[in-house]
């Protein structure tokens, strides 16, 4: 998620809320209002995109989901999106409504940066890998 300046903003939170946020915290290594902060814009942007979820790597991090489909994430759809000859391919493609592909892709209209930079993070990763194989399989062929 984009991270600008923080402002202070006051808010009163119940004894249990505040305990459980604290315990939270405490698990994920990480500073109380820096989870509050994230779990507040995850909120706002679940409500802005009803069918949206956030779901947690294996190795950290998080990224935007449809909730139906949990694995499926809003980069993947829109990378097919990108690749296909038109919406109703993308959908039949990923096995998704009409409408669950509008979900995913007004997401990305709103965070198109983000998404941009998660594709972009994917493809040098996928593209490191494969010169590695590749290394690796000229050593052993010689």
């Amino acid at each position: 998620m984009r991270y600008m300046p923080a402002k202070p903003y006051s808010l009163r939170l119940d004894p249990s809320t505040i305990r459980r946020l604290s315990e939270e915290a405490e698990r994920l290594r990480v500073p109380a209002r820096t989870l509050a902060q994230d779990l507040v814009e995850e909120g706002l942007r679940m409500r802005r995109h009803p069918g949206i979820f956030f779901v947690t790597r294996a190795a950290g991090g998080r990224y935007a989901s449809l909730a139906r489909r949990p694995r499926l994430k809003v980069s993947n759809v829109v990378e097919t999106v990108q690749d296909s000859t038109g919406l109703d391919e993308a959908a039949g493609s990923l096995d998704l409504s009409r409408i669950e592909l509008g979900q995913a892709l007004g997401y990305y209209a709103e965070f198109r940066d983000e998404i941009d930079a998660e594709i972009a993070r994917e493809e040098e990763y996928v593209d490191r890998e494969e010169r590695l194989w590749r290394e690796r399989q000229g050593l052993v062929t010689r």
